[in-house]
């Protein structure tokens, strides 16, 4: 679990400091909701990691 949680923020910060060297806008945003997703989907992996209650996401 900490593994998958630490590669998750290593990529976003990664993509996160690429991103001001990429001149091309459309790359940038694209780069952007990638990073959006990874942090997303570290979040969604500690709230499910931790038991939290689906039906009351859901609901």
């Amino acid at each position: 679990m900490l593994v998958i949680i630490a590669l998750a923020i290593v990529v976003a910060g990664f993509c996160l400091w690429v991103i001001r060297f990429v001149a091309h806008p459309t790359v940038r945003t694209l780069l952007r909701v990638f990073v959006g997703l990874c942090l997303a989907a570290l979040l969604a992996f500690l709230v499910l990691a931790w038991g939290f209650p689906i039906a009351l996401l859901v609901s």
